[in-house]
């Protein structure tokens, strides 16, 4: 092989090089899905290790961690290789790093600092699943009446909207617009739940069915849920172009609860976000196995989000 056959092959491995480096960068950064690529999570995987996802927990809310993770485990549904539970106490920005996809449940009680955490999380690149209602309250040391402070009264409109106060100032934390999403309520805080699961409504999927997330169900399906393993009721912000519902629950008639009337339908999935890196389910992934036996929700969800179609 001659000086320039040499310089050839080179240059062409410089390019290789560059485009591998490229696709990584883009894959990380959550502007391309590795499954897009005939083979390239094996290699993705092969460079920076198999994912690593962490359930993140606390002491109140929806949720059953412990089942999740043994879902996410089973070679039955997933067979991820690498799930940890870690309670919401131990958490630090610092160790979010180590994981690839993080999911909040059973985590009702978060403090300002605590949930501005996993936004930071999400913008160095990381990918979230928030779940029920994590979040909707904060710890008691930050619970204060706003509506005495009059520049704060128009700003705590809705459980997901923090003020942390610090010397002389206030800062606010949009979760909610983070999400795309209002919180309102918990069914069952709306209406008499039964202990045995019962039919609340049909769950829709978007119109095209191909989402990630839900791609395989069937467009129309029943939706079972008990007392013990609830789902939140939340309103996606008529303006917000920052998230897109994915999976719809249909009450088939005006919900009249505690609250008044709610409305017909609700999200039930709803993706958001750049690379759509964050994910809300109303209703936690693990209860659609448990009363309703849809295990494609827990393979997609964990594909999904990793970008393995």
């Amino acid at each position: 092989m001659n000086t320039e056959q040499l310089d050839l092959v080179f240059k062409f491995l410089g390019v290789v090089v560059l485009v591998l480096v490229i696709l990584f960068v883009a894959t990380w950064g959550g502007l391309i899905k590795c499954g897009s690529i005939p083979y390239f999570c094996d290699l993705y995987d092969l460079v920076l290790g198999s994912p690593r996802v962490a359930i993140v927990f606390g002491d109140s809310g929806l949720g059953n961690p412990e089942k999740l993770r043994e879902l996410l485990l089973s070679p039955d549904t997933v067979n991820a290789q690498s799930v940890d539970l870690v309670h919401i106490d131990r958490v630090s920005q610092g160790n979010l790093k180590n994981y690839k996809l993080v999911i909040v449940e059973k985590a009702r009680v978060l403090s300002f600092d605590q949930m501005k955490m996993f936004v930071d999380y999400v913008s160095g690149g990381g990918r979230l699943v928030w779940i029920g209602d994590a979040g909707v309250e904060t710890i008691e040391d930050e619970q204060k009446n706003y509506n005495d402070v009059n520049e704060l009264k128009g700003l705590v409109t809705n459980p997901w909207v923090r003020i942390k106060e610090t010397v002389g100032e206030y800062e606010p934390l949009y979760f909610d617009e983070f999400l795309g999403l209002r919180y309102i309520s918990n069914f069952c805080e709306e209406k008499p739940c039964n202990t045995n699961p019962f039919s609340v409504g049909a769950i829709k999927t978007e119109p095209t069915g191909n989402h990630t997330l839900i791609y395989g169900l069937s467009p129309i399906l029943g939706l079972k849920v008990a007392k013990d393993r609830d789902f939140a009721i939340v309103k996606q912000f008529p303006n917000s172009s920052n998230s897109n519902i994915v999976l719809t629950l249909d009450f088939g008639g005006s919900l009249i609860g505690e609250s008044g009337n709610l409305g017909k339908s609700f999200p039930l999935i709803v993706s958001s976000g750049v690379g759509e890196r964050v994910a809300y389910y109303a209703y936690p992934p693990e209860y659609y196995v448990m009363d309703n036996n849809y295990y494609n929700l827990i393979t997609r969800m964990y594909y999904g989000m990793l970008g393995r179609n």
